[in-house]
């Protein structure tokens, strides 16, 4: 039988229940959307440096789940970077300031999306750009810290005696001045680093001669004292400190 033309009174009731389960639906989004993005600032409110890579990864992956297939282009744009961090994250050899700066790009994406984003989740999704552009900036920082402490440890040895340094020490504090120095793209710290590489050879020799630790220190204190005139705040006292002691110990094993 053939269905009955819909009355006015019917056609009116049922856009009003299309446009309350619109809504409905659209409040559902949010909801789930606000709890997420409250996890995800609990997360970041913590020390960055301190979490499992595995913990992570999951938590990069579950908001690039949530992202990719959105439509908004600058949704899309933030996804790019999350499969980016995943990257990153999953080659365990990023440096805290690749990862920084991504997460700082991240965090003004975020932030940058608020202006367009619904009323209900506008507030978070910005508190939440801001969280992530400031978790960025803090890891860069606990990396400049971490590096500027390994330079300092390393002046420690040098100003020793070194006579009196086991051997073991004086590697310890070079393999960890290498490691610092060798995936640098910046030509000036690749010669250092090729130095240090030099350095490591001689002290694994059983016999190692004076003259030729003392060459290769004083290279190693020109190109490094030339490298901390450059370098940024807080790394050029530093830098500048360990070029001269170079330069110094280099001179006394000369004598």
């Amino acid at each position: 039988m053939a269905s009955q033309p819909k009355t006015k009174g019917q056609q009116s009731s049922t856009h009003e229940e299309d446009t309350s389960k619109k809504a409905s639906d659209n409040n559902g989004d949010n909801g789930e959307l606000s709890q997420k993005l409250e996890s995800l600032k609990s997360a970041l409110e913590g020390d960055l440096t301190v979490v499992p890579s595995d913990a992570a990864l999951s938590l990069v992956e579950e908001w690039y789940e949530l992202l990719h297939k959105a439509k908004e282009p600058e949704l899309k744009e933030v996804a790019t970077h999350l499969r980016q961090l995943k990257q990153l994250i999953k080659s365990n050899k990023a440096t805290g300031h690749e990862i920084s700066e991504v997460l700082t790009e991240i965090g003004e994406q975020t932030a940058n999306f608020a202006a367009d984003a619904n009323k209900e989740i506008k507030t978070p999704i910005r508190q939440l750009g801001k969280q992530l552009t400031k978790a960025g900036n803090s890891l860069g920082k606990a990396e400049d810290q971490e590096q500027i402490e390994e330079i300092d440890s390393l002046i420690e040895i040098l100003e020793e005696d070194l006579t009196q340094v086991d051997n073991e020490t004086t590697l310890g504090g070079v393999d960890k001045w290498y490691n610092l120095l060798h995936k640098s793209e910046d030509e000036n710290l690749q010669q250092i680093a090729n130095g240090i590489k030099e350095l490591k050879q001689l002290l694994k020799r059983s016999n190692p001669k004076p003259a030729d630790i003392s060459n290769v220190l004083g290279r190693l204190g020109e190109q490094t004292t030339a490298v901390g005139q450059e370098a940024k705040r807080g790394f050029k006292g530093p830098i500048q400190r360990l070029g001269k002691l170079l330069t110094k110990t280099a001179k006394s094993l000369e004598e």
